[in-house]
């Protein structure tokens, strides 16, 4: 995590530097980025207290039984169909996941709740349906499934192969 905020700092900084010397319009565009950052401080919060509640109410019998490394095609279909569920914005969804991570769940399981959550996600069936139809999103969804599996199972494999 420092690591990525150190880059990002970096970043920015040369960004400003940039915008200064191209536009002049720097502290507009730091103004704005300070809005932004006030206005996600209370998802960023909440998001953190739910994946501390999260991570303190999942008994570990259950992570082990059904998402961990030993749960195998198990908790790479649940972590699939979970994260097809997980109707929420990234801010609240790492949070979690990263809390699944930390309770013991596997890479295989991991994964396929990000690409689940990525390209199923029942929260974005509205939009998709409005912009590209309702044939297209059934298509969609029907060809995202195997994938979310496939990446899952993918990561599993390296998983056993490399990880152990």
């Amino acid at each position: 995590m420092a690591q990525t905020t150190i880059i990002l700092s970096i970043v920015a900084v040369i960004l400003i530097v940039i915008n200064g010397k191209l536009n002049g319009r720097q502290y507009e565009g730091i103004k704005l980025g300070l809005n932004q950052f006030i206005r996600t401080i209370p998802i960023i919060l909440g998001a953190f207290i739910l994946a501390g509640i999260i991570e303190v109410m999942i008994p570990r019998d259950f992570v082990q039984n059904w998402l961990s490394k030993e749960a195998g095609l198990k908790g790479i279909v649940l972590g699939s169909f979970g994260g097809m569920l997980l109707a929420m914005g990234p801010y609240a969804f790492f949070p979690i996941v990263s809390t699944l991570m930390v309770s013991g769940a596997g890479l295989g399981t991991l994964i396929s709740i990000i690409t689940g959550w990525s390209l199923l996600s029942l929260s974005k069936a509205p939009f998709e349906i409005g912009f590209f139809g309702v044939e297209f999103t059934i298509k969609k969804t029907i060809y995202s499934i195997p994938l979310s599996l496939i990446a899952g199972f993918i990561a599993y494999i390296i998983e056993l192969l490399v990880f152990t």
